[in-house]
């Protein structure tokens, strides 16, 4: 007889397993508001002392420890990828104040594609800066490249900032290192109205250092730092 609460059972005949299975489906409590049931319903493990009730509670008891150990895993993954941000923050910001103490132009150029390799853990990086490369032949040098017209725009589309995995780096972009570059990130560097379009590239051997999905910001970060030192030893106009 229905209380007004719980769905009336179906009718016996004709009633099949998959009916009972359906129902009891739609009703999970049932167990709750009837609790006299546990005495009458086998448990899903062999009986242990003839204790069904409690025989029941351990299923229900495994059914949650699994379900804690799911959550622990993922409460895991999350503290991990915490640990990771947190350290990939602390390494830009060394890099930033190093970048501050340079003593040159030069110096800060050989700071930025040389000593920043360790510090932010990658194998290469690269300044890259557009234009004829006849005419800007003098600046590539240590870790600058030129590259030609619209390539920047080519890797980035619109982005500011791109990270892509399994890649096949091409030399003009990382000169004799390209052999080792797997994966890379790349962010657009602003040097101001009139310079040219430029780029830092970070390449690393692994593969999966450097995947699609992840954020960005911290590149940006780090490349709109790097330009606006380039503009500050430059003397170039603001943006």
């Amino acid at each position: 007889m229905a209380d007004g609460i719980i769905a009336p059972f179906p009718a016996a005949p004709g009633l099949a397993e998959a009916d009972v299975i359906a129902w009891l489906k739609q009703h999970p409590d049932l167990l709750t508001r009837h609790p006299d049931l546990c005495e009458i319903l086998l448990p899903p493990t062999a009986p242990r002392g003839g204790d069904n009730v409690v025989d029941l509670q351990r299923f229900m008891v495994q059914r949650l420890q699994g379900e804690l150990h799911r959550v622990s895993h993922v409460g895991n993954e999350l503290l991990d990828a915490s640990r990771q941000n947190l350290s990939a923050t602390q390494r830009v910001h060394a890099a930033v104040l190093m970048l501050l103490e340079a003593g040159s132009f030069e110096h800060m150029i050989h700071m930025a594609t040389q000593d920043w390799t360790d510090l932010l853990e990658v194998d290469v990086i690269s300044l890259c800066v557009e234009g004829d490369p006849e005419k800007m032949k003098d600046i590539a040098t240590g870790g600058v490249f030129v590259l030609p017209n619209g390539a920047i725009d080519t890797l980035l589309g619109a982005l500011p900032a791109v990270a892509r995995d399994k890649c096949d780096a091409a030399d003009w972009l990382y000169g004799p290192a390209a052999t080792l570059v797997r994966s890379d990130a790349l962010a657009r560097l602003d040097f101001g109205p009139n310079a040219p379009h430029a780029m830092l590239a970070l390449g690393s051997r692994e593969a999966d250092k450097f995947q699609p999905h992840q954020g960005t910001e911290l590149l940006q970060f780090l490349a709109g730092v790097l330009g606006r030192s380039v503009r500050a030893w430059l003397d170039l106009p603001q943006p």
